[in-house]
């Protein structure tokens, strides 16, 4: 065989290659596979005040525009929705003041939420994070409204008051430390003393079943559970995250090296239980699902931790796709991922004199390099995933396209920069038609914590033509300079 027919055997292998990447996703994430349907999606508040302006006028400096978004990163920092107002955007389709649950700026509740529509559909409902379950994306995902996020003990006093939540499930347990070990904290994120101590006691009034060791958890995955459970895990802050640095673990899914909590359920466990007891209603449900603890990483510019809580989502995103493939079907439920806003502005190593320079891939089981260029959310445009009954509605909302975004981020089976707006996926939901409708939410993830992950987990994968390019070049280069 000569060299000229090798390569060219090569290079056929390589077409073959590239096209069945491009026809089943091979080695790419669940949600980047055949049948989805991708595009970008703006995250931008009404405004940027804390409190009621009672105007209702929509800021136009905040709405997502590609030149201010491209032209260096002062716009995309001082433009930035906060998790409540993104959350309530989401939940309601209503933009809102920064700081609001299901709150609207003239002072009054937005109503409905989400989970208020489909329990008055009779369908069940459930919220639940790795954060602590009365924290904004979460309460917003519910049917609370407050004019404050920081109301924690009156909003989850809402939440386990109201009928309309049948699972809640994350943090907060004012019995226990970031560590997992025992304390007294402050009960504000469980409603307040009185309330936990109903709970405790199985005496609360809205008939709650406490979950709170890593084994109940999982106990929740089997069999029928019925009735309304209420899952705390051991743990205060977030179930992972905000744990110390002990130095003691490592290896692969462990690139911080601290030992990880162990007596907490992760992020997969507590869907497979809330999906377990939720469907047991014919009628269908409603599961939000929040990747918390990713936004605080970023916050922190804990890179390593990201990826350990975004491979957390990522898990939960597997095993929603396993649920419905083994109880459901695409044709009776809707999956939407995606992110409320981007935190940390994560670009490239030297991104802070090269603005927007690409993160570097390093490898499997490597983190890549990049660099934190905020310590605070942003306005820059996040990824949206959807697949199943009513996806194919989201051509119908598009608000706009970003040609820069769709050449910086590739998804691996094509995007071209097309983008909806955040209270667009409010009524994806509503008119979709779908028995069953989940939103999962990596909370503080944009375009490149999604890619970063994917690197780590050897997942990421180029744009197949780009391979084949590359593959090509190198060939040709290897042949012409021996």
């Amino acid at each position: 065989m000569t060299k000229m027919t090798r390569t060219l055997a090569i290079v056929a292998g390589l077409v073959a290659v590239s096209a069945a990447w491009a026809a089943d996703g091979w080695s790419t994430q669940v949600y980047d596979g055949p049948g989805w349907v991708r595009y970008g999606m703006s995250t931008h508040p009404l405004n940027m005040s804390s409190t009621p302006t009672y105007t209702g006028v929509q800021d136009p400096n905040l709405v997502y525009n590609v030149g201010n978004a491209w032209g260096g990163y002062n716009w995309v920092k001082t433009t930035a929705t906060d998790s409540a107002a993104a959350g309530t955007a989401i939940a309601t389709g209503q933009k809102t003041y920064n700081n609001a649950i299901n709150w609207s700026d003239f002072n009054v509740a937005i109503m409905p939420t989400i989970v208020e529509v489909f329990h008055g559909l009779g369908r069940a409902t459930g919220t639940i994070s790795s954060v602590q379950w009365s924290h904004a994306t979460p309460a917003s995902f519910s049917n609370a409204h407050n004019v404050s996020r920081n109301n924690y003990a009156a909003i989850a006093n809402q939440m386990l008051n109201g009928s309309e939540l049948d699972v809640i499930m994350g943090c907060g347990n004012p019995d226990f430390d970031n560590n997992g070990m025992p304390a007294s904290l402050d009960p504000k994120y469980v409603g307040g003393a009185a309330t936990w101590s109903q709970l405790k006691a199985g005496t609360h009034p809205g008939s709650w079943q406490l979950v709170q060791t890593k084994a109940e958890f999982e106990a929740l995955t089997t069999g029928n559970p019925t009735g309304r459970f209420l899952g705390t895990a051991q743990v205060y802050s977030t179930l992972q995250q905000a744990r110390s640095a002990n130095g003691q673990g490592g290896g692969y899914g462990n690139p911080s090296g601290d030992a990880f909590n162990q007596n907490v359920p992760t992020l997969a466990t507590m869907t497979r239980g809330a999906l377990n007891i939720l469907d047991n209603d014919p009628d269908g449900f409603f599961l939000h699902i929040e990747g918390g603890a990713v936004d605080w990483a970023n916050h922190a510019n804990q890179a390593a931790r990201m990826i350990e809580e975004q491979m957390d989502f990522n898990r939960a995103v597997e095993a929603v796709v396993d649920w419905v493939n083994t109880n459901s079907n695409w044709n009776e439920t809707l999956l939407v991922v995606t992110a409320d806003h981007e935190c940390g502005l994560l670009w490239g190593p030297n991104s802070a004199t090269n603005p927007f320079e690409p993160i570097v891939d390093k490898g499997y089981g490597q983190v890549p390099d990049m660099a934190y260029n905020s310590g605070d959310h942003t306005n820059s445009m996040v990824p949206l995933y959807a697949k199943g009954k009513g996806a194919e509605l989201l051509v119908n909302l598009i608000d706009g396209n970003d040609p820069i975004a769709a050449a910086a981020w590739h998804y691996s089976h094509g995007w071209n920069g097309d983008y909806v707006d955040n209270t667009d996926l409010f009524t994806l939901m509503t008119a979709s038609g779908a028995k069953n409708v989940i939103i999962m939410i990596s909370d503080g993830a944009g375009h490149n914590t999604f890619d970063a992950t994917s690197m780590y987990e050897g997942r990421w994968v180029p744009e197949p033509s780009s391979l084949l390019l590359l593959a090509l070049g190198l060939l040709l280069r290897r042949r012409f300079t021996r």
